[in-house]
C-alpha cells in the first residue's frame, strides 16, 4: 500500500486547523491508528516502547490535503495515567473514540468518554479497530453495542468506522469520514490572552529551556514576554516550533514548543502556566459548577477528599458543597474546591474531580469564579455570588462573542463596582486589549457601560447604585445630624470612589441641585431653608454680626455668649456659612463676611497696580484695623497665590486673576 493519506511530504508547511485527540481503553489501538494516520511514532519514552502502552501524551500532525492540518493528541489509556489524559483533552475540539472490536466498550472507554464530556468536548467519531481479529458478524454486533453506549450523549449520532491498522481494511473510509467530520466542525474562537499549561520542560544544548504544551487560550509571537505562574519569573520567547516546525507564532489548540532561555535557571515544572506578565493569579479556592458522573455508586459528599485536574494540574484538596445534601450520580450542583496549595487556573476553565481511593473519575465541570483570599470563602458569600452569576449569564456561553461582553459586564458589576481602566478590565477578565476595546465600545453605545473619563469605565447599573447611595448618605447627614456641608474626601473614602469617577458623581449631584461644591466641601443646596426656624434665626444672626463688624469681627469662640447659643450649634452653622461662601475663614480665629473680604482683596489689587507694591503697615491703615487682621488677610492672599511676599511688602503674582474669590 502506498503512503496512507494523512501523512506528510516534507516540503509542506500547513495551516493547523485545530487539535483532536484519540481516547479509549488501553491496548485498543490508539497509537497504531495515529501512526497510520500521521506516520509519527507518538510513544517516545523508553518504558512506553518496552511496555507497549502510552504513559505520556503523544503529539503528531495529520495532513488533510492542500495546506490544511490538524494536530492529534494520543492520550494514555491505562487507568494510572488518567491525569495525562485530562491534560491532553484541554484545548481539544474533537475526539476519535477508539474501541477494539475484540473487546468492545471497556472501563477506560467509559471513563475517557466521561472525561471528554465533562471537559466540554462536543464533537467526535468512533474508530472500531482490530476488525481483522473478529468476524463481520462480530463487527456489526460491536457497532450495535457502541450505539447503545452512546445513546443520549453528545456522540449519539457520531459515525462509527470499522478499521484495521494491520490490514488497512476500512482505512480509506475512516480517513474520508475523519476529514469530513473535521471540516464540519466550526472551530470555536478563544478570545482570551495566551495561556499554556506546561506539559514538558527540557534543556537543549545551546538553546536553554524548551517548554511544550497546548495553549488553552490566545496566541503568542516570537519576541513576546511571558510569565511563569506559579513563580512570577518572566522571559522572552526566542523560538517557536509548531508540530516540530519553526514558526513565527502559535495559538490555542496547537502543539507548541517554546524556547525561553531566560527560564534556564527558573524552577519550571508541569502544572505551571505560561501567560503574559500580570494577567494570571494563582489561588487555592475555585468556585465551580459540577456534574457527577452517571453511574457513580457513592454520592459526592461535603468536605470529601478529591484530586482536582485542570490543564496539566493535578492537585489534592477537598470539595465543599453549597447544598445541604450529597450530589448523586448524574446530578449537578455548586461547590468550592479548596486545594492543598495554590495553582494557576481561571474562570471558565474546565476541570475533572477524581476520588483518590479507589481512583475513579467522579465529577467534572466548569470553574465559574476564583477566590483570591487567604481563607476559604464563607458559604453564604459564595452562594450569593453563584446566584448572581447564574442570573447574569443565564445560558450565555462565556467563550462566545456575546459571552465576552458578558464577562466584561460581570467583572465591572461584581469585582470593580467603582470602575476600571481598559487594561485593568483585560487583566481581570484575561482578555487582550484588542478584544476588550471593541467590546467596551459596543457596551458604551448600548448604555450598559459608562465612560466618565477617557480610558475609565464603570458598569451603568453599578454607577446608578453608587450615585443613589451617595445621595442617600448626604440626605441622611442633613436630616439626622443637621449637617449642612460634607467633606469631599470623607465622602469619597466612604464609598471607595476614585477621582476619575468622583468628578462624574459630583457633577450629577450638582445637576440634581442637591449640593454645590465649595473648595473641598459639598454644601447642601437647600441649606438653611430646610432647617428648623431656630437654626435659621441663629445663622442669620451670625452672618449679620460678621457683616456689621467687618475688619473688627469676633473670634468664632466669642460667638456663643454673644448669641446665647450652644457652641456646637454655632460651629455647625458657622461652618455651613463658610462652605456656602457667605463667610471667608482667613485663619482659625479670623472670619470675615464675603463682602468684607472682597473689599480687602480689591484694595490690595488696586494699591499694587498703582504703587507696584503694598506695605503691610499701610494696609492696616487702609482697613482701619489691627495688625493681626491685616497680616492674616495678606497671608491668606499669599496662600491663594493672589500675592507674593517681598520682605514686608506684597506684589501680585503673574496669574493672580484666576485665584481671586
Amino acid at each position: 500500500m502506498k503512503t496512507p493519506p494523512g501523512q506528510l511530504r516534507a516540503d509542506l508547511n500547513p495551516e493547523v486547523l485545530m487539535m483532536i485527540c484519540t481516547a479509549g481503553h488501553v491496548d485498543h489501538g490508539k497509537t497504531s491508528l495515529v501512526r497510520l494516520l500521521t506516520g509519527c511514532e507518538t510513544d517516545r519514552l523508553k518504558e512506553e516502547k518496552e511496555r507497549g502502552l502510552t504513559i505520556e501524551l503523544g503529539f503528531a500532525p495529520c495532513y488533510l490535503g492542500g495546506n490544511l492540518c490538524v494536530g492529534i493528541v494520543d492520550v494514555p489509556g491505562h487507568e494510572k495515567f488518567i491525569k495525562n489524559m485530562v491534560a491532553g483533552v484541554s484545548g481539544i475540539e474533537m475526539t476519535v473514540l477508539v474501541i477494539a472490536a475484540d473487546d468492545g466498550v471497556m472501563p477506560q472507554t467509559v471513563e475517557h468518554f466521561q472525561i471528554m464530556d465533562l471537559l466540554g468536548v462536543r464533537n467526535g467519531m468512533v474508530a472500531l479497530t482490530k476488525i481483522d481479529l473478529v468476524s463481520k458478524e462480530d463487527v456489526q454486533q460491536r457497532i450495535a453495542e457502541i450505539r447503545a453506549f452512546l445513546k443520549a450523549t453528545f456522540m449519539e449520532d457520531a459515525p462509527i468506522c470499522p478499521v484495521s491498522s494491520e490490514t488497512f481494511d476500512g482505512y480509506s473510509e475512516f480517513y474520508d469520514t475523519l476529514v469530513a467530520r473535521i471540516k464540519g466542525v466550526a472551530r470555536r474562537r478563544r478570545h482570551g490572552v495566551f495561556r499554556m499549561p506546561v506539559e514538558r520542560v527540557f534543556a537543549q544544548h545551546g538553546f536553554g529551556n524548551i517548554v511544550s504544551g497546548i495553549p488553552v487560550e490566545g496566541s503568542v509571537r516570537l519576541g513576546e514576554q511571558v510569565e511563569i505562574v506559579l513563580g512570577g519569573q518572566t522571559g522572552r520567547i526566542r523560538g517557536i516550533q509548531r508540530f516540530g516546525r519553526d514558526a513565527e507564532e502559535g495559538s490555542y489548540g496547537q502543539c507548541l514548543a517554546l524556547n525561553i532561555p531566560d527560564f534556564s535557571k527558573a524552577p519550571l515544572e508541569r502544572g505551571n502556566v505560561l501567560c503574559p506578565p500580570g494577567y494570571l493569579k494563582a489561588s487555592c479556592f475555585f468556585n465551580i459548577r459540577l456534574t457527577v458522573v452517571p453511574g457513580t455508586e457513592k454520592p459526592l459528599s461535603n468536605a470529601e477528599q478529591i484530586k482536582f485536574h485542570t490543564g496539566t494540574i493535578e492537585e489534592p484538596g477537598k470539595i465543599y458543597l453549597l447544598q445541604d445534601k450529597p450530589i448523586g450520580a448524574g446530578q449537578s450542583g455548586w461547590a468550592t474546591v479548596a486545594l492543598s496549595r495554590s495553582v494557576a487556573a481561571a474562570a471558565h476553565d474546565r476541570f475533572i474531580l477524581r476520588r483518590p481511593s479507589p481512583a475513579v473519575t467522579v465529577a467534572g465541570g466548569e470553574i465559574l469564579f476564583v477566590s483570591y483570599s487567604d481563607q476559604r470563602p464563607r458559604k453564604k458569600e459564595v452562594s450569593d455570588k453563584f446566584e448572581e452569576y447564574a442570573r447574569f449569564f443565564g445560558n450565555a456561553d462565556p467563550l462566545s462573542g456575546e459571552g465576552i461582553e458578558k464577562r466584561i459586564e460581570y467583572f465591572l458589576l461584581s469585582e470593580c463596582k467603582v470602575g476600571a481602566s481598559m487594561t485593568e478590565i483585560g487583566k481581570g477578565t484575561l482578555l487582550s486589549n484588542e478584544v476588550v476595546a471593541p467590546a467596551l465600545s459596543r457596551l458604551v453605545a448600548g448604555g450598559k457601560v459608562m465612560a466618565p473619563q477617557d480610558d475609565y469605565f464603570v458598569y451603568a447599573e453599578a454607577y446608578r447604585a453608587l450615585l443613589a447611595a451617595v445621595e442617600a448618605s448626604i440626605k441622611k447627614a442633613f436630616s439626622e445630624r443637621k449637617e449642612l456641608s460634607l467633606g469631599i474626601s470623607d465622602l469619597r473614602a466612604e464609598f471607595g470612589c476614585p477621582g476619575l469617577l468622583w468628578s462624574r458623581v459630583q457633577s450629577d449631584l450638582e445637576a440634581k441641585k442637591l449640593v454645590t461644591a465649595r473648595g473641598n466641601k459639598l454644601v447642601m443646596k437647600a441649606g438653611l431653608s430646610q432647617l428648623p426656624g431656630e437654626d435659621q434665626r441663629l445663622a442669620g444672626a451670625i452672618l449679620r454680626i460678621y457683616k456689621e463688624t467687618a475688619f473688627h469681627s469676633p473670634r468664632p469662640d466669642e460667638l456663643p455668649p454673644i448669641l446665647r447659643a450652644p457652641q456646637a450649634n454655632v460651629d455647625r452653622l458657622l461652618q455651613y456659612l463658610v462652605n456656602d461662601g457667605q463667610l471667608i475663614r482667613i485663619t482659625k480665629n479670623v472670619v470675615l463676611s464675603y463682602e468684607s473680604y472682597k473689599k480687602a482683596q480689591e484694595l490690595v489689587i488696586e494699591t499694587v497696580k498703582t504703587k507696584g507694591l503694598l506695605n503691610s503697615a499701610d494696609f492696616k491703615d487702609m482697613i482701619d484695623s489691627s495688625r493681626k487682621y491685616a497680616i492674616s488677610i495678606l497671608d491668606y492672599l499669599d496662600s491663594r497665590r493672589v500675592t507674593v511676599r517681598v520682605g514686608n511688602d506684597r506684589k501680585l503674582t503673574p496669574d493672580y486673576q484666576k485665584n481671586l474669590v
